[in-house]
């Protein structure tokens, strides 16, 4: 199966679900509550933020109910949008506008109704019979199961999809090949997180007898699947990964002398490899050369630091990896809670500008540490490897050009190895970290040092 797609797929909608829970909900006079265990009985008029391992609304909520918890259940009135972000959550109410879901399991209860739009990013969703979502729906992760009412369009990226209820709209779905031995997994895919759904189906899609979708049936697998016609309303669309002109070439393959075959793909991959080293060096190269034309001290004494140090460009580079991974978290972090402090403060107007200042900070630190360990680190070890080799063969050479001839020389050197399967990749993340120490060595003989002393 192709996880890691749906795992990227997933990510991404969690992440950005968790973003907009915290970035676009109100917290200006907002009913914050946290508690190991809460059980909301009676009728709240604002918006309600809750944190806590279970979570029971059984009252109305006049507003929009933000939740994040190990188990939710929703089985009273929330009069606006709902949030929630959870292992396991249960709507067995009403929900009046969207709904908002990251966790592992969302169910939506035979008597469960949302007034607008679905959002779910997890590994399980699934809408009982009896449910009812008014609008549209959209769900990536393992699985999904619609056995109720879906008002609207379907769009689904998942590895299985069963439905028997009622889609009024259109569905377009992504779903995984049938597994033989789905049965024996299945069973540990339960030990991976005590809020798995009851019922794991496996991968595919199934169209019961049952079902109704009025609207066209737009499905990608890599085979086809048994739709009735009965449930159909519109017409069905099969897509597959594999153009279906590509597995009749192959039916053609014995026809073909095997000789002219193996050259061709030799040929291609050869092909292939040339223009994507040759890319890489070019990008490498127009780099370096801003870098020798902007900031030729520096890129010369960061090669220097790297040159004399090497442990401690080593250890450096380590501690700056580990810090940029710790960092990037740390500030969303901060920022969320400087939010709901301001917020209960009722400082509602200073939300925006702390919001926005960080999400800047966020920006800039992840764009620079991006150039600088893609592209940057790799030409300082360039320059450094045509330095090392003109120092010792031609000496005369390594300040022509401004320092283009060691830099296309290490460079040379660089993107061939690092075309190298598996032992490519290793030196490329050695050439990363030492490069990031470097790096960090320059900025405190740059920046630290001369504070210090003027301070002095």
């Amino acid at each position: 199966m192709r996880k890691d797609r749906l795992g990227k797929i997933l990510i991404v909608l969690s992440t950005l679900l968790l973003a907009s829970l915290m970035l676009t909900a109100p917290v200006l006079a907002a009913d914050i509550r946290t508690k190991d265990v809460i059980v909301i009985d009676e009728d709240v008029d604002d918006d309600l933020y809750l944190f806590a391992g279970s979570i029971t609304v059984n009252g109305t909520v006049h507003g929009d109910l933000i939740a994040t918890g190990g188990d939710i259940v929703v089985n009273g009135l929330v009069d606006g949008d709902l949030w929630a972000a959870g292992g396991s959550v249960h709507i067995n109410g009403t929900v009046t506008d969207d709904v908002r879901f990251a966790g592992s399991d969302l169910i939506l209860g035979p008597g469960g109704q949302i007034g607008d739009d679905l959002f779910a990013a997890g590994f399980g969703f699934g809408a009982g019979s009896g449910s009812v979502i008014a609008s549209d729906v959209f769900v990536a992760g393992y699985q999904a199961l619609f056995g109720g009412e879906i008002g609207g369009n379907a769009k689904v990226a998942v590895a299985g999809l069963e439905i028997s209820g009622h889609i009024a709209g259109d569905v377009e779905a992504q779903v995984e090949k049938p597994d033989p031995e789905f049965e024996q997994y299945s069973f540990f895919m339960r030990m991976w997180s005590p809020y798995m759904p009851e019922r794991i189906i496996a991968p595919g899609l199934a169209v019961m007898e049952d079902a109704q979708i009025d609207g066209d049936l737009t499905y990608t697998s890599p085979v086809t699947a048994d739709i009735p016609d009965e449930a159909m309303g519109g017409v069905v669309v099969y897509q597959t990964p594999v153009p279906e002109e590509a597995e009749a070439a192959e039916i053609q393959v014995p026809e073909v002398p095997t000789g002219a075959l193996t050259i061709a793909a030799i040929v291609t991959w050869f092909i292939g490899w040339i223009v994507g080293t040759l890319r890489n060096f070019l990008t490498l190269l127009a780099v370096g050369a801003l870098l020798l034309w902007l900031v030729p001290a520096w890129l010369k004494e960061a090669a220097r630091h790297w040159k004399e140090k090497p442990a401690h460009s080593l250890g450096w580079g380590v501690a700056v990896l580990v810090a940029f991974l710790v960092l990037v978290p740390l500030l969303f972090f901060v920022m969320i809670v400087l939010d709901i402090i301001l917020g209960i403060l009722t400082l509602g107007g200073l939300v925006g500008i702390i919001t926005g200042v960080v999400m800047v900070l966020e920006a800039i630190l992840v764009v620079g540490f991006w150039i600088i360990s893609v592209y940057v680190t790799k030409v300082v070890f360039g320059y450094l490897i045509g330095w090392l080799i003109l120092k010792r063969f031609a000496s005369t050479w390594v300040d022509k050009a401004m320092g283009l001839i060691p830099l296309l020389i290490g460079l040379v050197i660089f993107v061939l190895v690092r075309s190298i399967p598996f032992l490519g990749a290793f030196v490329s993340l050695l050439v990363t970290i030492f490069g990031l120490g470097a790096m960090w060595l320059l900025a405190w003989v740059r920046i630290y040092k001369p504070k210090k002393a003027a301070s002095t």
